[in-house]
C-alpha cells in the first residue's frame, strides 16, 4: 500500500521485492507513473535505474491494456473480490487486507488459466541476485564516451541531442550505426537510441538489449 507513484516512493519496494524474489530478464509495465510518463520526450529515471540493473523494461501500447492482460485480470479480481466488500480505513489496514488477499489469490483461489492449479505451486524464484552496488560498465573499442547534461543533453560533432533528463550526469557510448549517416546510442548492456546525424533527428529512442532481445521483429 503506497502514498504515491512517484520513482522515490517506489524504488524501495521494488528494490524489497528484488532482493526476495530475485531480478526478472525483463520488467513489463504500462506508461503511467512512474513507469513511462517520459516515453514521449526519452526515458524515465525508473527505466534508467533498471538498465542499471541489468533489466529489460517494456512498455504496452498506449490505450491498449490486453498488452498487460494478467495483470489487468488481477486488478478485476481484487475489485471484485476484496474492494467491493470491505472498508480500507487507513494504510496499516490496507496493508493488512492485501496480505490476506495476496495469500488466498496465489495459494488458494484456483486459476482456469493454470488448470485450477494456483500461482504459489506454478512459481519459482528468479536465479538472479540483486545486485547491492551497481558495478561499472566497460564499452568495447570503437565507442566514443558522452557524459549527458543534468538538462538530458549530450552533445555530438558540435550538436546537441535531447536523450533524456533521466540519463543527467550519466556516461553513454557513442559509436557508427550500420545505417548510414546515423550513429547509435548505447548505455551499458542496451542500445538506447538512433541519431540521423544529417537530419539531426532521432530515428528511434528505446531500450533494446544488444544481445537477446525478445524484440526480434523491431530490427533496431
Amino acid at each position: 500500500a503506497q502514498r504515491g507513484e512517484t520513482f522515490e516512493e517506489i524504488k524501495p519496494v521494488m528494490i524489497r521485492l528484488f532482493r526476495e524474489y530475485g531480478l526478472p530478464f525483463s520488467f513489463l509495465c504500462d506508461n503511467g507513473n512512474p513507469w513511462g510518463t517520459a516515453q514521449s520526450t526519452g526515458f524515465t529515471r525508473f527505466e534508467v535505474w533498471l538498465m542499471e540493473i541489468g533489466i529489460l523494461t517494456l512498455h504496452g501500447r498506449i490505450i491498449h491494456p490486453q498488452t498487460q492482460g494478467k495483470e489487468e485480470s488481477f486488478n478485476r479480481s481484487m475489485t471484485r473480490e476484496l474492494l467491493k466488500h470491505t472498508v480500507i480505513e487507513d494504510f496499516p489496514d490496507a496493508q493488512q487486507k492485501f496480505d490476506t488477499y495476496r495469500e488466498f489469490y496465489n495459494y488458494e483461489r484456483p486459476h482456469h488459466a493454470l488448470n485450477l492449479e494456483t500461482p504459489g505451486k506454478k512459481y519459482v524464484k528468479s536465479s538472479k541476485a540483486y545486485p547491492e552496488e551497481i558495478s561499472p560498465w566497460e564499452y568495447p573499442e570503437g565507442c566514443q564516451i558522452r557524459k549527458v547534461k543534468e538538462t538530458g543533453y549530450f552533445t555530438w560533432n558540435g550538436q546537441g541531442y535531447f536523450l533524456s533528463e533521466a540519463f543527467g550526469g550519466k556516461e553513454i557510448a557513442v559509436r557508427p550505426s550500420h545505417i548510414e549517416g546515423c550513429i547509435s546510442l548505447f548505455f551499458r548492456q542496451f542500445r538506447i537510441g538512433r541519431i540521423n546525424v544529417e537530419k539531426r533527428t532521432f530515428e528511434f529512442r528505446r531500450a533494446y538489449l544488444i544481445e537477446g532481445d525478445p524484440r526480434l521483429k523491431d530490427k533496431v
